[in-house]
């Protein structure tokens, strides 16, 4: 079989696929044929010298496929369409077992802490395999783990949000972007969204934002006044450069939830602006195996249809990896296996 993996930090020169043997699953593992995959940020970071990867490594964090192998005792058959939770979780701390796995006391993120699933053939915990109901596609749910789930369990299970909240995406157009969009407007809830392209402006209005903002000094005066004195919930995706204006863009009693690091992790703000209107800042890492289970829901009734930018076949991961790097897509970039 081929499977991907990064040959030492880099660029995407350093992104090789190779042959390797298929591995014998352990005690408790489903081995799983892969179908679809998709591309997150996370893939990008994944390349960097941070002090956790170990180079070589498999990465990829979302994969659909089917069923190959369920071993014994499983409750799972051959063939059975399947999406992959992409936390390594221990389910015996008290995080766990309160359905926390996100913050599981030895949490592992597949393809970034350890080896990740993209391959033709894979080995995986079975309480990491989530059985698809018949009416959601493999491609659809290779698009959910990361970005979809992260944005159900920042936005739904931390913010609180429903019907009638105000919602400022900072980052609109990527897959956690979209996601958050989709998820809101399912909710009931009114949406502002930022991106720099104007093409992209145009997708996020079709998809129900209610305005698309530039981001610069201008914008919370921009929200506020669209929004009525600023909104519930800033959905921030990008990082330092934003998380300062998202937090002067939100009404008092209002929340911020940050996802990601794109654009830098250090950042300064005035604490006025943080206790004298109550607001609150909150950090959300992926979601629970709950959160995506319900985001599969979602997608089954049809309250949510996953955007899908491209297809690309698994070996031109590079061209798929450097298509978001230069913020060329809108959604969701996958790969065919």
């Amino acid at each position: 079989m081929k499977e991907l993996i990064y040959e030492r930090p880099g660029n995407l020169d350093v992104i090789k696929v190779r042959d390797a043997k298929e591995a014998e699953a352990a005690p408790g593992e489903v081995t799983v044929k892969a179908e679809f995959g998709s591309v997150n940020h996370v893939d990008i970071w994944g390349r960097k010298d941070y002090p956790w990867h170990k180079f070589p490594r498999r990465f990829g964090s979302d994969l659909s496929g089917t069923v190959e192998d369920p071993g014994k005792f499983s409750d799972f058959k051959k063939g059975d369409r399947v999406v992959l939770y992409p936390i390594k979780f221990c389910g015996n701390c008290e995080r766990c077992l309160s359905g926390n796995e996100n913050s599981c006391l030895s949490r592992e993120l597949f393809g970034d802490h350890t080896q990740g699933f993209f391959a033709q053939m894979i080995n995986v915990p079975e309480r990491n395999v989530i059985r698809l109901p018949d009416n959601v596609s493999l491609e659809y749910a290779a698009a959910l783990p990361v970005a979809y789930t992260t944005a159900w369990h920042g936005l739904v299970n931390r913010a609180g949000l429903k019907p009638g909240t105000s919602v400022l995406i900072m980052g609109g157009s990527g897959g956690a972007g979209v996601a958050a969009l989709q998820i809101s407007r399912a909710f009931g809830a009114r949406v502002f969204t930022t991106t720099s392209q104007h093409w992209k402006s145009e997708r996020l209005i079709k998809l129900g934002a209610e305005a698309v903002f530039e981001i610069n000094e201008k914008l919370p005066e921009n929200v506020k006044k669209s929004s009525n004195g600023g909104v519930d919930i800033v959905f921030d995706t990008l990082g330092s450069t934003t998380i300062p204006l998202g937090i002067r863009s939100l009404k008092r009693g209002g929340k911020l939830i940050s996802i990601a690091m794109t654009t830098g992790y250090e950042f300064t703000f005035n604490l006025r602006d943080i206790y004298s209107n109550n607001v609150d800042i909150i950090g959300a890492y992926l979601g629970t195996r709950g959160d995506l289970y319900e985001v599969i829901r979602a997608v089954s009734s049809g309250a949510i249809k996953p955007v899908i930018d491209s297809l690309f076949p698994f070996d031109e991961v590079a061209r798929a990896q450097e298509k978001m790097e230069n913020r060329a897509h809108f959604g969701k970039i996958l790969l065919k296996f």
